[in-house]
């Protein structure tokens, strides 16, 4: 057996460096040069920092190399008209993609007078007819569910995309909704809230307090269920604070109907359709404190598109947007954020901003 040697081992595939190379010019909303990628896209980086003139040129040549592989799949790569002064006072060739020209056009429904929807961004879009989302969706149904089909993987493909620039148009969409696993002790803790809600009994749970990271023995008595956002949640009166909270299941470790104690009374005004079209950050009765979010493209057209949050300043043509939304729950926005990288950054308040920053240096500890 042959043993292959740990640099090679450690060396990123030719899909990798291409990926990762693509992804740095995307997050970049100006012309970097080679110098920059080079010194900073991985596996070139590995190479070019404190290397040799001759491995310095080789990396080079691989840049080259990639640039003119990714020009045969359609990536074009190529210096930019504007060019970048450097530090010698000599123009140098920088490169700039731009996001518009990386993605699949958006898709739009056609307004029943024949009019062209009112686009929020000026985004490539291609317009279709009732009746054509109705077949496009219909068929391609048609071809997951003929199981090992060749064309599989595209009918899933193309549902996605119309769920994701047409949410809600149609009804039958409800099924493509993703909910999270449950844990096994799911069911029973369900159970319990459930009889507890139609008996009017409290509950005696154990409950994950996520914001102070600890579990706590808790008391709650439950008015309400609802899945929201893929999670089951419970609205429940909290006696020991006297106010209304609203409890994840998945959090609970235990619960135990209180079934020797008097039953408690619902207020009239209460109405769990109150909570059912609200976000996580928002699923609380504390006071509203409104956050400022600037969101790079696409996130900000999903963002869009959900009806979350409200665009009060568009950034730029490629889609980007600054967000004003109702936070009531902060944790919960922190980690709504989070998954957004580098497209999301909290403009105020600066306590926000600063804990956003801290979620992710813990992402960064656990993965890096």
């Amino acid at each position: 057996m042959t043993r292959r040697s740990p640099r090679r081992l450690s060396r990123f595939s030719k899909a990798e460096r291409w990926l990762n190379l693509l992804a740095f010019l995307l997050d970049h909303r100006y012309p970097v040069t080679r110098e920059e990628i080079l010194s900073q896209v991985a596996d070139y980086q590995r190479d070019w920092v404190g290397g040799s003139e001759s491995v310095k040129e080789s990396v080079r040549r691989k840049f080259e190399r990639d640039k003119r592989e990714l020009r045969e799949l359609g990536v074009v790569i190529e210096p930019v008209a504007t060019q970048v002064v450097g530090s010698g006072g000599q123009a140098v060739d920088a490169y700039l993609l731009k996001p518009r020209d990386f993605y699949l056009p958006y898709l739009e429904l056609e307004a029943v007078s024949g009019k062209p929807a009112k686009r929020p961004y000026p985004l490539p879009t291609l317009s279709l007819k009732p009746d054509e989302y109705d077949i496009l969706r219909r068929a391609a149904r048609r071809v997951l569910a003929l199981g090992d089909s060749p064309l599989g993987p595209s009918a899933a493909s193309a549902l996605r995309k119309l769920s994701f620039d047409l949410p809600g148009i149609a009804p039958g969409e409800e099924d493509l909704t993703l909910n999270a696993p449950v844990g096994p002790g799911f069911e029973q803790i369900f159970d319990v809230l459930r009889r507890a809600v139609e008996a009017r009994l409290p509950v005696r749970c154990r409950y994950y307090a996520i914001g102070r990271d600890a579990e706590e023995d808790r008391v709650i008595e439950p008015y309400g269920l609802m899945l929201t956002w893929g999670h089951w949640y419970c609205i429940a009166r909290a006696p020991d604070r006297d106010a209304i909270r609203v409890f994840r299941l998945d959090r609970m470790r235990r619960a135990e109907l209180m079934e020797d104690t008097a039953c408690f009374r619902v207020p009239p005004e209460f109405s769990i359709r109150n909570y059912l079209d609200r976000p996580p950050w928002e699923l609380s009765e504390v006071p509203p404190r409104p956050a400022r979010v600037r969101i790079g493209f696409p996130h900000s057209r999903w963002t869009m598109a959900e009806g979350l949050g409200r665009v009060v300043e568009a950034l730029d043509g490629e889609g980007g947007a600054v967000f004003e939304f109702d936070v009531r729950v902060p944790d919960a926005f922190v980690r709504w954020l989070l998954p957004f990288g580098g497209q999301a950054e909290i403009l105020e308040p600066q306590d926000l901003r600063d804990r956003l920053e801290a979620e992710r240096g813990r992402l960064r500890a656990i993965y890096g």
